[in-house]
């Protein structure tokens, strides 16, 4: 599960890219006629519960897909994130690649506190990733600048992991996690600009902000071929986000529950 999953639609920028990511490449190796054997993961939907918008109180849910696999350990997607990864030690305990990650926006009518705001527009954020796997944890950083020219900004995001349960029937693991993001990429998503400002909404150009997360992601396997689905994320907004005069909570929680295919 991605460390940071702010909000999924099926009509947003993130969705459609990594979901014609995914597809190609899916498209490509099975017209070269390679054995599924080679993907490990799950393929499937469900449902999805998230915020209206980063910072709001209100939630939606949503039917959504839910791909977490990777292809002989190269490439991979991670819910909303999707990665190559170029160079990997004898053993594969560490990696570097690169990875794409959305970070979605709204519309004025997602909130009572954004009417009358100009849309803040989804943008994809790419850039070089390390992942180092240990005994006991696993371990990934990765550094994105915005590729789609949105907010212009970037962002450090960094993920520990450690799985607890991994048996015929379960698997479960849990992991902390961080996005620093530029005072670019902040004020694009949660300042006020001067002619959006009003008596309830004061102009706010804010700074650097890191947000911290908590989830655990779970699948429990009904036979060799389905497993169901689940996980839960918090995620805790930083100050300079917080504190914007459209930020209902500094809490910004998600969670979803499907079906998946085994590969």
């Amino acid at each position: 599960m991605s460390c940071i999953i702010q909000r999924m639609k099926s009509q947003h920028l993130g969705g459609s890219v990594l979901g014609a990511v995914v597809l190609a490449a899916g498209t490509c190796v099975f017209a070269q006629g390679r054995p599924l054997a080679e993907w490990k993961g799950y393929a499937g939907a469900g449902a999805f519960a998230y915020p209206k918008y980063t910072g709001a109180r209100a939630t939606e849910t949503i039917a959504a897909p839910l791909l977490m696999f990777e292809y002989k350990e190269t490439m991979y997607v991670d819910l909303l994130r999707a990665g190559v990864r170029f160079w990997s030690n004898a053993d594969r305990s560490l990696a570097i690649g690169l990875a794409a990650e959305p970070r979605f926006g709204f519309r004025s009518g997602d909130g009572v506190r954004l009417g009358g705001m100009a849309t803040r527009r989804d943008s994809i954020e790419l850039g070089p990733s390390l992942e180092w796997q240990t005994p006991a944890l696993s371990l990934n950083l990765a550094w994105f600048g915005d590729a789609s020219g949105t907010s212009r900004g970037s962002s450090l995001r960094g993920a520990v992991y450690r799985q607890f349960i991994d048996s015929s029937r379960w698997d479960v693991g849990g992991y902390v996690g961080f996005d620093r993001a530029s005072a670019k990429v902040v004020n694009y998503y949660f300042g006020v600009r001067g002619d959006e400002a009003a008596a309830a909404r004061p102009f706010y150009q804010p700074g650097v902000a890191t947000h911290w997360s908590i989830g655990l992601s779970a699948a429990y396997r009904i036979n060799e071929r389905y497993a169901v689905l689940f996980g839960v994320q918090g995620t805790r907004l930083g100050g300079a986000a917080a504190s914007s005069p459209i930020a209902e909570t500094r809490s910004a929680n998600i969670g979803y529950l499907g079906l998946g295919w085994r590969l």
